[in-house]
């Protein structure tokens, strides 16, 4: 099974947009966690997300210029995640395995602990770590997990964006054609370590008096269990969502070129996307963005949605997880995924069909489409969740 799944790593050339099932089986949600600076569960992050809630800070040491002239300053405000195991100060690999550690837990939490039935894993890592090749994975949940790829990422803000939704995309995929029974794709990063906000410092990136459009530095963990919708039904797994298509495109003029937006890439990957969907971008009545804060990345929004999206009696809701954990680099995707995913879940979608768009700095873009699971409101979805929590305390007693 491993070395079937190794190909969603490498087959970057099957990307050709709107890939649904060769088998025509559908791809399910079945698991999920999330670490931000809002809560440790994805509950807590989702219900901050959707009320607009927030968790910034004062760094601790770092001081940014407040004034033209540099003579007004105040710390960097960040939005960090905070607890005795995550507490700062911490090395780049142990933070990524404190950030990471519980997401990985909540979203394998239903898996068989048999080191027979492992599934591949793939992580994407954002953190900059002394210890080179070091996996941020704890012990405790190998036995369900194999990693089988561990992707590290540059440090600055605009790297690996897309990674998440990419690794989703090609995991899709190679669950539709057979390849494996589910993937494990989960992505951990932190933009508020002192190199990297001297580096949005000196780009002019970060949010202050004279820069009311740059960014709040922040970091998060997270995982999502994808898996084959016959698999799932067989281990009674819950259905949170599916995956309905997805599109990739490369913007020729990228954000950091200083160009005018024209959003050609992230068009580009909306249209690969609705072409997947029976009826084109009509149905969607939720879009989970990237933006951030900054002009060129909310103009390139703005561009594409007239783009794409045409007239519709549906009213359309947009939602920027990052405007309340903050930009969290690599870590943006899985965000994004998991609050959609929880939308949908709960009834909170404004409809059955959700997009997610993500955006790099290198001009690459990706669009990831998903429809309702098996839970048509938040009271089934209770329902299932209070069930469930009935079983483990018979299982205990």
């Amino acid at each position: 099974m491993e070395r079937d799944c190794e190909s969603i790593a490498g087959g970057k050339g099957s990307k050709t947009g709107a890939q649904k099932s060769g088998t025509g089986e559908r791809i399910a949600v079945t698991g999920f966690g999330l670490v931000t600076p809002m809560g440790f569960t994805p509950w807590r992050s989702v219900s901050a997300v959707i009320r607009s809630r927030s968790h910034f800070a004062w760094h601790e040491t770092v001081l940014v210029a407040d004034a033209p002239d540099g003579t007004a300053l105040r710390g960097a405000t960040i939005s960090r995640v905070s607890g005795k195991d995550v507490r700062f100060g911490l090395t780049g690999s142990e933070r990524s395995l404190a950030l990471l550690a519980p997401a990985l837990r909540e979203a394998a939490s239903g898996l068989s602990p048999s080191p027979g039935d492992a599934v591949p894993a793939w992580i994407i890592n954002g953190i900059p770590s002394e210890e080179v090749g070091a996996i941020p994975c704890p012990a405790d949940i190998l036995p369900p997990l194999s990693p089988m790829e561990h992707l590290p990422v540059g440090r600055e803000a605009g790297s690996g964006r897309c990674l998440f939704l990419d690794r989703v995309a090609e995991a899709a995929k190679a669950l539709g054609e057979g390849r494996c029974p589910r993937a494990l794709i989960a992505a951990v990063d932190s933009l508020c370590f002192l190199p990297v906000l001297e580096e949005l410092l000196a780009a002019g990136r970060l949010l202050s008096g004279p820069n009311p459009e740059g960014i709040i530095p922040g970091e998060a963990a997270g995982a999502i269990l994808l898996e084959r919708e016959e698999s799932a039904r067989k281990r009674g797994a819950p259905i949170y969502a599916f995956v309905s298509s997805w599109g990739h495109g490369i913007d020729p003029a990228p954000r950091t070129g200083g160009h005018p937006a024209q959003a050609r890439g992230l068009t580009e990957a909306f249209i690969q996307a609705f072409d997947g969907l029976p009826c084109p971008g009509e149905e969607i009545g939720l879009v989970v963005a990237d933006l951030n804060g900054e002009r060129q990345r909310a103009l390139g929004w703005a561009v594409a949605e007239e783009r794409v999206f045409g007239p519709s009696h549906r009213e359309r809701q947009l939602w920027l997880p990052a405007f309340s954990v903050g930009e969290c680099g690599a870590a943006l995707g899985v965000v994004q995924t998991v609050v959609a995913v929880a939308a949908l879940a709960k009834d909170l979608a404004n409809g059955e069909q959700v997009a997610l768009c993500s955006s790099d700095d290198g001009g690459e873009t990706r669009v990831l489409c998903l429809e309702r699971g098996d839970f048509t409101d938040r009271h089934a979805l209770n329902r299932w969740r209070r069930e469930q929590q009935a079983k483990t305390n018979e299982r205990v007693t």
